[in-house]
C-alpha cells in the first residue's frame, strides 16, 4: 500500500493516533482490519523450556503496518513458572530474524509462577537500529515473536501454566494473549 491509499482508507489521521490495533486471546481466531485478516496462534497446551531458545507459542505474529505507520506496539501476555524450586527464563524478542538486544529479559524466582507482560515499540523511520528495533521502513510482512529458554537443567521454567490454583497445588492451563496497535 502506498501512503496515498492508506490515507484515503484511514482518513485525516492525526500524530499519536491509533490507526488500527488487533488484539485476541491465542484461540487461533481471525481477526480482519483495514489493513488486512490476520490469524492467532491457537495455544491449547503448556510449553515447558529447554536449554536452546524456542518460540513461545502464541507469541508469533506476521504484520504489515499501514504505511501511515511511525509505531507498532507489540504486547504478549502469558503466565510463566518454574518447575523447579529454583528456576529461571531467559527472553528474547525478534523482528523477523534479528533480536532486539536491547528487549532481552529474565523470570527467575523460587517458588514463582505469574502471569508475564511483554511490551515493546518499534519505531518507523529514520535510521534502523536491530538494538531498539527500530526499522528505517517497514513495507512488507515481517515476524514479530518471543523465545525463551531455561537457564539449566535445575533451572526449569514453563509457559502458559499456573503454579496451583484455587487453593490447592493443581496446576492449570492459561491462554496466552496477544497485541497488535499501529499509531500515526
Amino acid at each position: 500500500m502506498t501512503k496515498a491509499s492508506d490515507l484515503a482508507r484511514f482518513g485525516a489521521v492525526q500524530s499519536g493516533q491509533i490507526i488500527e490495533s488487533i488484539s485476541s486471546p491465542c484461540d487461533g481466531s481471525t481477526i480482519t482490519v483495514r489493513s488486512g485478516s490476520y490469524t492467532f496462534e491457537n495455544v491449547t497446551a503448556v510449553q515447558n523450556a529447554t536449554s536452546t531458545y524456542a518460540d513461545i507459542t502464541g507469541s508469533s505474529f506476521t504484520y504489515t503496518p499501514p504505511s501511515i505507520a511511525t509505531r507498532v506496539v507489540y504486547e504478549f501476555n502469558w503466565h510463566e513458572a518454574y518447575i523447579d524450586t529454583y528456576g529461571a527464563g531467559h527472553h528474547k524478542f525478534f523482528i523477523d530474524s534479528d533480536v532486539v538486544t536491547n528487549a532481552r529479559f529474565n523470570c527467575r524466582g523460587t517458588f514463582w509462577g505469574h502471569p508475564t507482560r511483554f511490551r515493546w515499540i518499534i519505531n518507523i523511520g529514520g535510521v534502523a537500529d536491530t538494538d531498539d528495533g527500530r526499522l528505517a521502513s517497514w513495507t512488507s510482512n515481517k515476524t514479530l515473536k518471543l523465545q525463551f529458554r531455561e537457564y539449566g537443567s535445575s533451572n526449569e521454567v514453563k509457559a502458559h501454566q499456573t503454579d496451583g490454583f484455587d487453593g490447592s497445588s493443581t496446576d492449570v492451563f492459561s491462554m496466552p494473549t496477544l497485541s497488535i496497535t499501529a499509531i500515526k
